[in-house]
């Protein structure tokens, strides 16, 4: 149930009431502002709403005077009245959440597209006290108008503009209006001292020799007796083979002597054939 409504207060009471606003400190004005804001009731509890998300920072639930079926107000847990109060780990959460639910509505509810707004501060059309970030679905003429009118300025209204935003950027992030609107460097490679030259040039001197390993003697004696081996080796299958060769001849030659010399045959062999 909805906290029962208060007494209109008399203009004396405003004027006790703005005084005493005015002498809080920064955690004693949120409380106060805490207890006055129905969506810190919402969050706690003591309020029912159609919740259709939540985790330990923050919270989704359907606006019950929704711009279209579907819209969805992101707060905080917390209580923060605008965007600069909100921790900027909290505000990306809040961002990171608010696209998560711009998909579901797309995908759920057939959307055509979705309006992510952010109303910071009364003149910006804030109505409700405490942040929070609208999710609202859209479709093809639904008759909602985000339309952003256009406005023609000069060129030295543009550059006032520029100079007075890019003048508190700089202060804010501790750097001079110059090197905010510099273009960004190019990384470069530091330049080796003096040291770094001479190790890097003995490097490359000692690459030639390290690349071609020059063999110590006993390598090389061992790599002098394998070629002496395959030289020899040919040489002495040569020799074999004419020594071999030779033999065969030699053999030949006295076979054929062999076959002329008459045969030492007795006459007692010659007459025992004729029997």
């Amino acid at each position: 149930m909805p906290p029962a409504p208060q007494q209109q207060m008399t203009p004396e009471q405003v004027e006790e009431l703005k005084e005493k606003i005015k002498k809080m400190s920064p955690e004693e004005l949120r409380e106060f502002q805490k207890q006055q804001c129905i969506f810190c009731h919402i969050i706690a509890g003591k309020v029912q709403a159609k919740k259709v998300y939540e985790d330990n920072k923050v919270i989704g639930i359907l606006d019950i005077n929704p711009a279209n079926p579907g819209h969805i107000l992101l707060l905080p847990k917390e209580h923060y009245a605008i965007m600069p109060q909100v921790p900027e780990e909290d505000l990306q959460h809040l961002f990171m959440v608010s696209k998560a639910l711009s998909n579901v509505a797309l995908r759920s509810l057939e959307a055509a597209g979705t309006n992510i707004v952010v109303a910071n501060g009364p003149a910006a059309g804030q109505k409700a006290q405490h942040f929070m970030i609208h999710v609202i679905p859209r479709q093809e003429n639904d008759g909602i108008n985000f339309a952003i009118p256009q406005k023609k300025h000069t060129d030295k209204d543009l550059a006032t503009v520029a100079a007075k935003v890019s003048e508190r950027l700089a202060k804010l992030m501790g750097i001079t209006q110059k090197e905010l609107t510099a273009p960004p460097k190019i990384a470069q490679m530091p330049k080796p001292s003096e040291k770094e030259k001479k190790i890097v040039e003995a490097e490359f001197k000692e690459a030639p020799e390290t690349a071609e390993k020059k063999p110590n003697e006993e390598e090389a004696g061992k790599a002098k007796e394998l070629l002496g081996e395959k030289e020899k080796k040919p040489k002495e299958k040569a020799e074999r083979v004419k020594k071999t060769e030779a033999g065969k001849k030699k053999l030949q030659k006295q076979a054929s002597k062999e076959d002329v010399k008459e045969p030492k045959v007795s006459l007692d062999d010659i007459a025992g054939l004729f029997k």
